[in-house]
């Protein structure tokens, strides 16, 4: 087993989901934000200090000498941030938003509010820039991934206007036993298997124990954007007819290409030439669960059904 060595330097993109209370990912119209304007994600683990165990017999020699280690009870996060995003601080923080009047209203600010923290709950994915040999592998870029898979508690900190730039930072620590498992979202290429050269979630899930997860991953970060949005980032149905399938991608949001669908039958296609439909012939009559998503960068992929007959 060869170990990949790296070197992380650079935050191109944070993505944070929003969670219930039970740590459960939320599959809302707003529950998920990428942002690109930020200046640093700070993660420091906190301990419960070790615990001495030392005594005497009578004759002043030590008769006990030992040590219960460190517990690590929670990673305190802080990130900080140049860009003002009201509904990403709001997720981070559970701060009320401020819409304007419009007819469809947008989101202008955000109200401090007592109580709010209690409602916070969300994940938060970090890519950092990898350097030296390891920056590439099989001519794919590479990226340090960083997962804090439940983090509580967020709060947004002191804000100073100024003659100069104002900076927000969100405080928060993460919790244990997140139902994160392998995560909605695609976030490297798979290597081998059926789905070699395609996206594909992690593949080791989290644990109970896991407060953080640090690996290397060759899919790129999603793209940064203003305001929030599903985590399913792409719409899109199935019909059969005769063991074949036409499967139609919704024109909103728009499906961004090339694109991947695993037709649920071991077959994985590119979809490299924009079009809102394609077609599968299948070998058998049975229920097929078809799953796409972009090729390129890291995304929730979405599924549908079909049964053909």
């Amino acid at each position: 087993m060869a170990s990949e060595c790296f070197t992380v330097f650079r935050v191109p993109a944070v993505r944070v989901t929003q969670l219930d209370a039970c740590g459960v990912v939320q599959t809302g119209a707003c529950a998920q934000v990428t942002s690109s304007g930020l200046i640093s994600v700070a993660q420091a683990p906190e301990y419960e200090a070790r615990q001495d165990y030392f005594a005497l017999n009578a004759d002043a020699q030590p008769c006990i000498t030992d040590t219960a280690p460190p517990i690590l009870k929670w990673i305190n996060i802080t990130v900080i941030f140049c860009n003002v995003d009201p509904q990403l601080l709001s997720i981070m923080s559970g701060e009320p938003l401020v819409l304007d009047d419009a007819d469809t209203p947008n989101v202008v600010g955000w109200d401090t509010a007592v109580g709010s923290v209690n409602t916070v709950n969300f994940a938060l994915e970090t890519w950092t820039r990898i350097g030296g040999s390891n920056a590439c592998t099989d001519g794919l870029v590479n990226y340090g991934y960083f997962l804090a898979p439940w983090v509580t508690e967020g709060t947004i900190g002191d804000v100073t206007l100024q003659n100069g730039a104002a900076n927000f930072t969100v405080t928060g620590r993460t919790n244990a036993n997140s139902p994160w498992g392998v995560g909605p979202y695609n976030v490297l290429t798979n290597q081998s298997g059926t789905n070699q050269g395609f996206p594909g979630p992690m593949l080791t899930a989290i644990g109970a124990n896991t407060h953080r997860r640090a690996q290397l991953v060759n899919l790129a970060p999603p793209t940064a954007a203003c305001g929030c949005g599903p985590v399913p980032g792409l719409s899109m149905t199935a019909a059969a007819v005769v063991k074949a399938a036409t499967l139609t991608f919704h024109v909103a949001p728009a499906p961004t290409f090339p694109l991947y669908v695993d037709w649920g039958d071991g077959t994985v296609v590119e979809i490299t030439t924009p079009a809102l439909t394609a077609t599968h012939t299948y070998a058998t009559a049975a229920t097929f669960t078809i799953t796409s998503g972009p090729m390129d960068f890291s995304t929730a992929p979405s599924t549908t059904t079909v049964t053909t007959t």
